[in-house]
């Protein structure tokens, strides 16, 4: 048999130099795949306004693309609308403020999947001065009623949230049914000031990223009559993505997003 053939320097040389390029390809990391591959196809997702304005869907958004590979598909609306929306199936599922609206179809069972994901104090704020005898107070019902008799008395003005926005519940609610008694459109006795800054209800994280500074708060709610930040999805409408991202906004990362802008949004239990 022929002796065994003696590998040359050149040959050693090449050899190392090949072990050093797999080494290498090894250990580069594949910076655009997600670490999580997608199971499912982004589903559309209705989501108040509010959550926007926050910023909460664009932090949202960044962590889904790096954890999901997903672009969200956001569609915007009041969430008396958006509950309308599930119920009658033009969405799989949507993020909302809760209330009696939802409880309803819940108990309908028009939607199911029901989370809280976060919530967020409502605040009645209003003009610097104590127009409406405000200081000290701690009872949202006799607030809004000082209120609105500061309003019948032209002494101060009422901005009233509108209808199709879940604050106008929230006020029927915490008020005692003073405004479904008609206290909201009573006419006043004299017109308030045409400059005058005019008393209203606002979400905290609305506060958080609104530039007014010309009103101050008077009253914040107590820990039970926050408003919850809910999701849900539609019974009449089934989206394969659906159910996969409802458990990804209860997962650490999506909770992480919500703490980040506290005050105006907390976590449930926080």
């Amino acid at each position: 048999m022929p002796p065994a053939a003696v590998p040359t320097l050149l040959d050693r040389r090449r050899w190392l130099q090949g072990a050093l390029s797999l080494l290498a390809c090894a250990q580069t990391p594949v910076l655009a795949a997600p670490r999580v591959p997608p199971r499912a196809d982004s589903p559309p997702v209705g989501v108040d306004s509010l959550v926007l304005r926050s910023g909460l869907t664009a932090r949202w958004t960044t962590a889904m693309r790096q954890d999901m590979g997903w672009k969200a598909q956001w569609q915007a609306h009041d969430s008396l609308v958006l509950l309308r929306m599930l119920e009658d199936g033009s969405l799989p599922m949507a993020v909302f403020l809760g209330g009696p609206e939802a409880d309803a179809l819940d108990r309908s069972g028009l939607i199911h999947d029901r989370r809280t994901l976060a919530l967020t104090d409502v605040l009645l704020v209003g003009p610097k001065d104590d127009l409406a005898g405000l200081r000290g107070e701690s009872d949202w019902a006799r607030a809004i009623m000082q209120v609105l008799s500061a309003r019948v008395a032209g002494v101060a003005d009422w901005e009233a949230p509108p209808p199709s926005h879940a604050l106008a519940t929230w006020i029927d609610q915490w008020s005692q049914g003073f405004t479904r008694q008609g206290a909201l459109v009573r006419p006043a006795s004299r017109p308030a000031p045409a400059d005058s800054v005019a008393y209203t209800v606002v979400p905290r994280a609305a506060w958080r990223a609104s530039a007014e500074r010309d009103r101050k708060v008077w009253l914040s709610t107590a820990p039970e009559q926050a408003l919850s930040l809910q999701v849900a999805r539609s019974f009449r409408s089934s989206h394969p993505g659906a159910g996969l991202l409802v458990k990804w906004l209860e997962a650490p990362l999506a909770r992480r997003q919500v703490r980040a802008l506290a005050p105006g949004w907390r976590l449930p239990g926080a």
